[in-house]
């Protein structure tokens, strides 16, 4: 009963009307690359009876930081911009954006969504413009640390699926940035200073399951990550993630991986064969509490 009684409270949780951000910045002036949207943006929302009940984002041509700011009396000083999935043809920005940005907020974090310019499916580097946003996004953030109320030295990124590539991507170039710098923003540091993956989606090289992306490029120097995925997912393969944190640990890089033994791919923060609401979310909170980028209940 108990168990029951969690699912039908996250059922009425998922399809609430999702909170508005307080704030939204845009990313850039003019975005570099020639970019076009094949039509005007447009969200097709979640429905109760989809087989899929997400939201859709689509047709984004100026990217943006949609913020999720914690009440001044819960402020850690922590931000984190949070990369959706959905392929590179559209952005799951709800249950693998928003949703995710609240779970943040309520423990005191600050939170952006990052909606990527999109669809990008097409093109022969899918993850080329979402990369660039990404890492503008970082700079942008630490720029806007105190007005934001965030720590430019506590800022992270979290990917789901093609976001997880996207960030992946984006956080192991950071010394070469992949666009030219535009601003005085672009002189500040894209680097996370943490990393969550949840199951990032093709992270391995073409036709192969023992290396990554050539794209990927591990070191020293990659942020602390976290990576958490289901073992029977048809997408993002196991082997990626785990090959994702054979890197890290060759790197010495400390790093935390969860495969579950079912559950698909694109669950975000809902209930599955395999986990409970807040299974992976309560492992990945110990872990930001071990990196001191969260109070221990102790200390609370």
């Amino acid at each position: 009963m108990k168990a029951l009684a969690l699912l039908l409270a996250f059922a009425v949780t998922a399809f609430a009307a999702p909170a508005k951000p307080d704030l939204v910045l845009k990313l850039w002036d003019k975005p570099p690359g020639d970019f076009k949207a094949p039509g005007q943006e447009s969200l097709s929302p979640a429905k109760p009876g989809d087989k899929l009940p997400i939201a859709r984002l689509t047709n984004v041509s100026e990217p943006r930081l949609e913020f999720y700011l914690p009440a001044a009396d819960k402020k850690t000083g922590v931000g984190v911009i949070i990369v959706p999935g959905g392929g590179f043809g559209i952005l799951a920005s709800e249950h693998e954006g928003s949703e995710l940005a609240e779970w943040f907020r309520a423990r005191g974090i600050a939170a952006a969504v990052l909606q990527h310019r999109c669809p990008t499916n097409t093109l022969p580097k899918p993850w080329e413009f979402p990369a660039q946003d990404t890492q503008r996004a970082v700079s942008l953030m630490r720029a806007k640390a105190s007005e934001v109320g965030v720590k430019p030295d506590q800022i992270g990124l979290f990917g789901f699926s093609a976001g997880g590539q996207v960030a992946l991507i984006a956080t192991t170039n950071d010394e070469n940035r992949l666009y030219p710098a535009a601003d005085d923003v672009d002189k500040i540091s894209c680097r996370p200073d943490f990393l969550g993956l949840c199951y990032a989606w093709k992270i391995l090289a073409d036709n192969s399951l023992t290396e990554l992306k050539p794209e990927i490029k591990i070191t020293a120097k990659t942020p602390p990550t976290f990576i958490a995925q289901a073992n029977d997912d048809p997408g993002s393969l196991a082997e990626g993630s785990t090959l994702a944190f054979l890197a890290l640990r060759k790197a010495k890089v400390p790093a935390e991986l969860h495969i579950y033994s079912t559950g698909g791919h694109g669950f975000g923060l809902r209930p599955n064969a395999t986990q409970a609401p807040g299974d992976w979310p309560g492992r990945f909170e110990l872990w930001l509490q071990a990196r001191s980028l969260l109070p221990k209940p102790e200390q609370k």
